[in-house]
């Protein structure tokens, strides 16, 4: 029969386990309104989130990834590494994860604060002035 003293210790540990969670899960809540794009820590595309899309992604070897932008959310739709892993790590909507490719060292992230003001203007329909 486990002691008193275990019984807290992993009381303890599913409540720091739990805080953590709670956390990471509403920090990244923030809104987000542009897509960013980064090849070893370079920026190579940068686009407002509310704009669908299918954007080619340039890699340095010749080769492009393939990004999907649809309804606010993003998404890995082409890739040839070997592992494919990013194209398994599923739609991101918010500022709480990240699509990485580390075979092409490709990090795909959002971030808010910035959305159509950092847009080229043929990338956008309507200006309004």
């Amino acid at each position: 029969m486990p002691k008193r003293r275990d019984l807290l210790l992993i009381l303890g540990a599913l409540l720091a386990a739990l805080l953590l969670f709670l956390v990471a899960r509403f920090m990244g809540k923030g809104d987000a309104s542009t897509v960013v794009a980064r090849v070893g820590g370079e920026v190579v595309l940068q686009k407002p989130l509310l704009m669908d899309g299918r954007y080619a992604i340039p890699l340095p070897a010749g080769e492009t990834n393939i990004i999907r932008v649809e309804q606010g959310a993003v998404w890995m739709e082409e890739a040839n590494c070997r592992d494919g892993l990013c194209i398994h790590q599923g739609k991101m909507r918010n500022r709480a994860k990240s699509i990485v490719c580390l075979p092409h060292s490709l990090v795909i992230t959002l971030e808010g604060d910035s959305g159509a003001g950092e847009a080229e203007p043929e990338d956008l329909d309507v200006i309004i002035y």
